[in-house]
């Protein structure tokens, strides 16, 4: 029977979903053939520099401007709502934010109306107004937004009740619903993200954070090694390493595993009622999946290469992270393993894949070795890439938030970063090291 103990292939399979060496070992290359007859360029063409930062050929991309003036009635309190609304819009990359000091109209008289020509005089096209009420644990919150071009009606109207704690959710709640109306597709606010990152000698954990880089703590038990989190059914599921091997467990387990077996168990994702998962139980590193109680294991990928970090995209496409034709690239497959195939063809070492969820589109966003780490995203359909990051540090681990407007990824100039899928606005969220960022569904 084979030993469970970590085999050397095993860990180099660790070493290519992490990136950074777990251990250190010494590996030799990634083995593999090189695939023959493709019939797409070669894999050693270089990743794509990034392209203009202002293209003056595109008008259309004015972004829309927008005036957010504090809320009324409590003061505290409406200026944080204001705040979360503006930072909000400013997140998303589809908004210039006017600068409250220069509003010429007074929103105290004003109250929740709006005269037209005072906001239209500093160039707003639209205007969110709002009014807290009530004291204690019991507000009355009513918000509108004005868009200019058609007159001083409200095009949304909302009006929320609760207490104090539950602000930032009613202003994200306000901020998708202005996306609505604005682009007929609301927003990902409020939504939130989960990552690892290094807490001690020896030690990971795995964190929770909203999307804005808001109310971040740890979910893992802060004494071993835990990575490579995700959201699942339960919570948030993540790989705990022993030095008997790595087994899959997720909050709410003590820790306890939910889906072992000898060797190397990790990088767990969801499609559907199924977790996905990379393993090196029958000696090499595939791909597998299994009911959410850990039973039911199936096996996906068949190859003499490594395969790890399956990602699950629109429709049940799983792409993975394999060595198969040489150094590592993104593969997509379906749900059940079958038809895989490349989709990575610019640059030799392409991992950490991630999918745009939006039914209908092919976008992968990956991290590729260039000169160094950076972001890059490929059309799989059109095989178009655009690279995200350049000469700003070390940048990896990408995810896309449910709307596809956002990509958050781990930098060395600080921490989690979001940007829009074009690389431009990219602001921290999150300060502190990160790596494996999984964004929630």
């Amino acid at each position: 029977m084979r030993s469970p103990d970590v085999s050397r292939r095993a860990v180099r399979a660790v070493l290519l979903s992490l990136v950074a060496a777990l251990v250190v070992v010494a590996a030799a290359p990634f083995g593999g053939e090189r695939a023959r007859g493709q019939d797409h360029d070669s894999p050693d063409a270089g990743l794509p520099d990034r392209g203009p930062i202002i293209d003056i050929d595109a008008p259309e991309r004015a972004l829309y401007k927008i005036a957010v003036p504090q809320l009324l009635g409590d003061s505290g309190l409406g200026a944080q709502g204001a705040e979360v609304l503006r930072n909000d819009l400013k997140l998303v990359s589809l908004f210039t934010i006017l600068d409250p000091r220069s509003v010429l109209a007074d929103p105290a008289r004003e109250g929740l109306g709006v005269t037209t020509t005072a906001w239209s005089a500093v160039g707003a096209q639209g205007v969110i107004k709002g009014e807290i009420s009530g004291s204690g644990g019991s507000l009355t919150i009513e918000m509108r937004l004005f868009e200019l071009a058609r007159g001083t009606t409200a095009t949304l109207s909302k009006t929320y009740h609760g207490g104090p704690g539950e602000l930032r959710g009613f202003m994200h709640d306000f901020a998708n619903e202005v996306l609505r109306v604005l682009t007929g597709d609301a927003g990902a606010f409020g939504t939130r993200f989960t990552f690892a990152r290094r807490s001690g000698p020896g030690r990971k954990d795995v964190y929770v954070a909203d999307f804005d880089g808001a109310s971040v703590g740890r979910v893992s038990n802060g004494t071993g090694v835990a990575m490579l989190p995700a959201f699942g059914p339960g919570g948030v599921w993540y790989s705990v390493l022993t030095k008997r091997g790595m087994f899959i467990t997720r909050t709410g387990r003590a820790e306890q595993p939910v889906i072992g077996g000898d060797g190397m168990n990790m990088g767990v994702t969801f499609c559907g009622s199924r977790a996905l998962f990379s393993s090196t139980r029958d000696g090499n590193s595939e791909i597998y999946s299994s009911a959410a109680d850990g039973s039911d294991v199936r096996r996906l990928t068949r190859n003499p290469g490594i395969d790890v970090s399956p990602a699950c995209g629109p429709g049940g496409q799983v792409a993975f992270v394999s060595d198969r034709n040489g150094g590592p690239q993104i593969f997509v497959m379906d749900a059940s393993g079958g038809g895989a195939r490349r989709v990575t063809f610019r640059g030799n070492h392409n991992q950490t894949p991630a999918w745009c969820p939006v039914a209908g589109k092919s976008l992968l966003a990956f991290t590729g070795r260039d000169s160094g780490m950076d972001i890059f995203t490929v059309d799989v359909a059109t095989q178009q890439y655009t690279r995200i990051t350049q000469g700003q540090g070390v940048n990896k681990d990408p995810a896309f938030s449910p709307d596809c407007r956002m990509l958050a990824f781990s930098s060395t100039r600080g921490g989690i970063f979001l940007s829009n899928p074009e690389g431009q606005n990219q602001n921290l969220v999150v300060p502190g090291a990160a790596e494996t960022i999984r964004w929630s569904r």
